[in-house]
Formats: C-alpha cells, structure tokens, sequence
C-alpha cells in the first residue's frame, strides 16, 4: 500500500488563534484544515479551548501520516 501523504506538520497561529494542519507531496506544503480555539470561556465560538485545539490538529497530521491508497481505477481511454 502506498501511502499518501509525505509528511505533515501542525502550525500555532497566535494571531487567529488557531493551530493549522499542512501536508506536504514532493517539495509543495499544502494547507489542509484550522482548528480555533477560544480564550474567554465565557462568550465561546468555537466551542474548543486551546489544549483541545492543539491535540486535534496533532492526532489530524498523525492520522494523515498512517492513510494508505488501497485502491485506485482510472478510465482513461487513448484512441490513435
């Protein structure tokens, strides 16, 4: 099984407020998804404080580290 992604990396946005997952494929990072947080328990947004944030994104890139292809198919048909 091939996998499919090469490497992933979490990034902590202070200025947002948000931890951001990427995934890179040959030598291009990607952007994959956010997960915000709030600081004033209070007026939630979100409805995630910052630990939860933070352990979401890491157990995302993880979890991207360990998807396989199992299956592929194509209908590419040449005609001459």
């Amino acid at each position: 099984m091939k996998p499919l992604y090469k490497s992933t990396k979490v990034i902590y946005n202070a200025h947002l407020k948000q931890y951001e997952v990427y995934y890179r494929n040959w030598f291009i990072w990607h952007y994959d998804c956010e997960y915000k947080f709030d600081e004033n328990p209070k007026y939630p947004i979100h409805y995630r404080n910052k630990e939860e944030s933070e352990k979401r994104a890491i157990q995302r890139a993880s979890d991207m580290l360990k998807s396989t292809l199992v299956w592929k198919q194509s209908n590419f048909t040449y005609s001459e």
